[in-house]
């Protein structure tokens, strides 16, 4: 289990998140909601160590996550942040092969294998050859998608993940999603989508100015009023 307490992140003076603990279990897909500025992109980027946590800690299996070498966090856990831009040429190949850095234990016959398994994945091997930079920004993102699956961590992090995607696209992200939760890899998603978040996501956890202010399942928020005192709409 993944587990966060009392997790805060400060920059200055202004609190971005504020005392938030959320217990995560593999095996599902965990949205994370809430309007514009909630905090969604900053609880992802300090759960994973990306920005330092002001105050708070992160377990992984009863262990303390974030104390640990780079490595090993890369092992455990890897993120796909939204829109991301690269700054080499680098092909696609060789970008997604980044994403077994932390594998120390895999040979390069090995490492390309998985290449192209994570490429397939994502419907992006005929990429393979192209540079990053020529790329559109939806299939970056899917090449992205597929680097963090090749380090093949327990835990898959993603903020936005389809947001640059046709419906056709949008729908493989998810059904691939699924797919892996079903293998038991935990699935943590911040997402503007709240048809999307309805329909793939097993739990949810809604912020609304940096705090937590609902986890659980989305039907129940959805027949409360938290959908009007979060995002100030009477139903979908």
């Amino acid at each position: 289990m993944l587990e966060l307490k009392n997790l805060t992140y400060k920059v200055g003076h202004k609190t971005l998140i504020e005392n938030i603990s959320l217990n995560f279990i593999p095996g599902f897909i965990y949205g994370i909601i809430g309007p514009n500025g909630a905090g969604k992109s900053t609880l992802l980027k300090t759960l994973t160590g990306i920005w330092k946590a002001t105050t708070g800690k992160v377990y992984w299996k009863h262990q303390e996550l974030l104390s640990q070498d780079r490595t090993t966090i890369s092992r455990t856990l890897s993120l796909v942040l939204q829109n991301p831009q690269p700054h080499f040429a680098f092909s696609v190949a060789e970008m997604v092969e980044m994403g077994t850095y932390p594998r120390h234990d895999l040979r390069k016959k090995e490492k390309k294998a998985k290449v192209q398994w994570a490429l397939e994945l994502v419907n992006g091997w005929h990429l393979r050859d192209e540079r990053i930079t020529e790329v559109s920004q939806g299939e970056r993102q899917r090449i992205y998608i597929a680097r963090s699956l090749v380090t093949q961590s327990p835990i898959l992090v993603l903020d936005e993940p389809t947001s640059n995607l046709d419906i056709k696209h949008q729908l493989e992200i998810w059904n691939l999603l699924r797919r892996l939760s079903q293998e038991g890899k935990l699935i943590i998603v911040a997402n503007h989508d709240l048809y999307a978040t309805e329909r793939f996501c097993d739990q949810v956890a809604v912020l609304k100015q940096g705090c937590l202010y609902y986890q659980g399942a989305f039907a129940a928020m959805k027949s409360s009023s938290l959908l009007y005192e979060v995002f100030e709409i009477a139903h979908l």
